[in-house]
């Protein structure tokens, strides 16, 4: 029986000589096994170790908590009993999170930033082990973008914080690890899960769904699937995510999670989008290390692209290579057009790591080895005294949330609520008012003046709680204030009125929308405010006036509706029915300006404001 012959591997990156195909290095050399066990191992332990460090939780990361209180409550997927406001951007992080607090009963802070840094230490190793299986067919490899994730102190801060970024991480490094696994011929029981946990990225996080949509088409332009195996495939992915869309839209009665609509997702601020990136880049010295790191892909392409034509044993796939650098671009393309985030850096952080994901680790070659020795060298001057500062304080359109935080409760690594509720340099003050709210005789409202005083006023006699209190910094006020109370989100991450207003004008970013008083005063006060308490609130009588008559007009009053009426089978289907045009839906800041456009066009008619 003859032998067919076995074709050469060509030289594939500079300065690697031609050599016939041969089992990879890794399983003729024990320290070759060794040395790449060590390219993972090694970094993983430091990153565990720099996150660990930086471990905290931030006021966002609280954001996430109260929902997970009221779940565990019996009161829903909602932030304030008796509105259904979907304030948590990772859904399966909130969900996450409920699943761990009923198991141990602990501060679900403290779970927040423990998961966070064991979930994201486990991404970040499924990365490295990935980016090696990619290159398997090399003689050895050598460290490259690795570095760039012991360089930059951001990605140390965001594995905890409290946010969904450390599942975010864990999802895109395994989502990676089962990407190079994909081979043709794969069997089911390997494809769909891969398909499964690809189809999770929405879920993760919503702009996830870009990454989502590029891994799942690699997935399948590797695997050349028939159209039943295709649609298996897209079954496998999207069953979870379409079915908790339904559940999204008939319950809040919106199509995507309400900040996603108070900081206008959709929206487009190029130059201060790429203000941001510079921002992040910068500070940390990566200008001089996005080229070279370009490069490097640029050869593995062209590596992969010559395995292919020669069909070399163990060849990389095209595909599975492009696939998170077209992630990684769109997302940051993505990023870039909304404007970035007011938190330093955060933002753009996953789409680095997609960008990193396939230079992780390279082949060792002359060339390479060069750039190794110099991305070693650029580490050590990075994380040095030589760049300061070493920490970023603030940017011209971001500030370092962290060290504001702790600077602010006088604690390193705030970890637990009672740090926040305990030390928080604005809420001394408002435990007095909300203690003397709950001693007095009726409703009571609490509202901030000009000057960001707390004051209480009567609510109104029919008010369904007790406390309503205006929330400037959402996440510790949830966590100080009672279930029962109503937080009323001033910037509206929680507030389904606040984040359906129309966005006038550009501030910091995702902060442009600021609920008034005079809104407040016209959902929460009595009907005949003290006259002093109107003018401390700065909202003039005829405001409030104006004000409570808008919210009793249009789409405004059946917004108010969708979050407020009894859930009921009817209620729950016009919800699922009108979320589109819901979502789209905008009013004027201006009371005046809103009334007249939802109160005196025709029944039916469209505001005008909608987009």
């Amino acid at each position: 029986m003859r032998t067919p012959a076995t074709p050469e591997a060509a030289p594939s990156l500079p300065g690697q000589r031609a050599a016939p195909a041969r089992p990879p290095a890794a399983e003729r050399l024990p320290w070759v096994r060794g040395w790449h066990a060590a390219l993972v191992a090694v970094p993983t332990a430091a990153l565990f170790l720099l996150g660990y460090r930086r471990r905290w939780i931030c006021d966002d990361g609280l954001i996430y908590l109260r929902p997970v209180r009221q779940i565990l409550a019996g009161n829903g997927p909602v932030f304030n009993v008796g509105e259904r406001a979907e304030s948590s951007t990772g859904t399966l992080w909130q969900w996450l999170l409920v699943l761990a607090t009923r198991v141990t009963g602990e501060d679900p802070a403290f779970l927040a930033v423990g998961l966070g840094l064991v979930l994201s230490t486990a991404g970040f190793a499924c990365a490295l082990l990935a980016t090696c299986r990619l290159h398997r067919g090399a003689e050895a490899l050598l460290p490259a973008g690795v570095f760039v994730l012991l360089a930059v102190p951001p990605f140390w801060s965001y594995m905890t914080s409290g946010l969904e970024s450390g599942l975010g991480a864990f999802w895109t490094g395994l989502s990676w690890w089962l990407l190079t696994r994909t081979r043709r011929g794969q069997e089911a029981r390997e494809t769909y899960p891969a398909a499964f946990v690809f189809g999770l990225g929405p879920l993760v996080r919503p702009d996830l769904a870009v990454v989502t949509v590029c891994f799942l088409a690699a997935q399948w332009w590797v695997l050349r699937p028939s159209r039943r195996g295709t649609a298996a495939m897209l079954a496998s992915a999207g069953a979870v995510p379409l079915a908790y869309e339904v559940f999204r839209a008939g319950y809040y009665g919106i199509l995507v999670p309400l900040p996603a609509i108070a900081k206008e997702a959709s929206a487009s601020d190029w130059s201060r989008g790429a203000g941001y990136v510079q921002e992040t880049l910068g500070p940390y010295w990566l200008w001089p290390v996005v080229p070279v790191l370009g490069v490097l892909a640029a050869l593995l392409v062209r590596r992969a692209r010559r395995q292919r034509r020669e069909r070399a044993p163990r060849r990389v796939s095209l595909a599975v290579l492009l696939a998170p650098l077209a992630a990684g671009l769109l997302l940051a393309g993505y990023v870039v057009r909304v404007g970035g985030d007011y938190m330093h850096a955060r933002m753009i952080l996953p789409a680095l790591l997609l960008l990193l994901l396939p230079v992780l680790v390279v082949p060792a070659t002359r060339f390479t080895g060069v750039v190794s020795a110099l991305l070693a060298v650029w580490l050590c001057a990075a994380v040095s005294p030589l760049r300061t500062p070493f920490d970023v304080r603030s940017t011209p359109g971001s500030f370092n949330v962290r060290s504001s935080d702790v600077e602010g409760l006088g604690d390193h690594n705030p970890v637990r609520t009672a740090t926040w509720v305990a030390n928080w340099p604005a809420l001394p003050e408002g435990r007095a008012m909300l203690a003397r709210a709950e001693r007095a005789s009726g409703p009571t409202l609490l509202y901030f003046d000009a000057a960001r005083r707390l004051h209480a006023t009567p609510a109104r006699a029919d008010s369904p709680y007790r406390v309503v209190i205006v929330g400037r910094h959402l996440g510790v006020t949830g966590a100080a204030a009672p279930l029962d109370a109503y937080v009323n989100d001033a910037w509206g991450l929680a507030s389904p009125i606040g984040a359906h207003l129309a966005l006038e004008r550009w501030s910091w970013p995702g902060h442009e929308k600021f609920l008034r008083n005079h809104w407040v005063f016209a959902e929460w006060a009595a009907e005949h405010p003290p006259r002093r308490d109107l003018l401390r609130a700065g909202a003039p009588r005829e405001a409030v006036e104006a004000a409570r008559a808008a919210l009793g007009c249009g789409e405004l009053a059946e917004l108010r509706e969708s979050v407020r009426a009894p859930l009921t089978a009817e209620r729950f289907w016009r919800n699922l029915t009108g979320a589109v045009e819901r979502t789209r839906f905008r009013f004027a800041r201006w009371p005046a300006a809103a009334q007249q456009v939802l109160c005196e066009r025709p029944a039916g008619g469209r505001s005008g404001l909608t987009r």
